[in-house]
């Protein structure tokens, strides 16, 4: 697992392949997800690159993260 204190957030470059998160909500970005109050997709990263880098854990969809997206590690 990649190495954090508490509550400290991570850039998706960050995280190890294998690693748990749900990506931290922007301004802008609040609409579809709800912001903090929502209910948050869990991703699992599966690669190092920039296409088809995560993947949806509920669903199985495959999705590119940009690097430097703020996301909150879950054990």
């Amino acid at each position: 697992m990649s190495k954090n204190k508490d509550n400290e957030k991570l850039t998706f470059g960050e995280l190890l392949i294998g690693d748990k998160f749900i990506s931290v909500p922007v301004p802008g970005d609040n609409a579809g997800h709800g912001g903090y109050k929502g209910a948050h997709y869990l991703f699992m990263k599966i690669g190092i690159g920039y296409s088809e880098n995560a993947v949806n854990v509920g669903t199985g969809t495959v999705s590119d993260m940009p690097l430097t997206m703020e996301v909150i590690l879950i054990k």
